[in-house]
């Protein structure tokens, strides 16, 4: 039940392209949100290559504006 709480805000991104904010990073990551798990948001970046982020590292994620191409920035 927990879990579900959770992911209850992020659930709405799913399969679409992001930007992610977090701590280790200076600039944003960019990519399609492709799982939700208690621990990790995992997006897969334009490449094709999969990149797991620690939830708790994030500040701040949202949808990019032109997801008509459907492909990550």
């Amino acid at each position: 039940m927990i879990e579900r709480d959770l992911n209850k805000e992020l659930d709405p991104l799913l399969d679409l392209i992001v930007r992610i904010d977090d701590e280790h990073h200076k600039l944003p990551l960019y990519g399609r949100l492709k799982a939700i798990s208690p621990q990790f948001l995992t997006i897969e970046r334009k490449d094709g290559r999969l990149t797991f982020i620690k939830r708790k590292a994030v500040l701040f994620i949202e949808p990019v504006k032109n997801q008509h191409g459907k492909e990550a920035v």
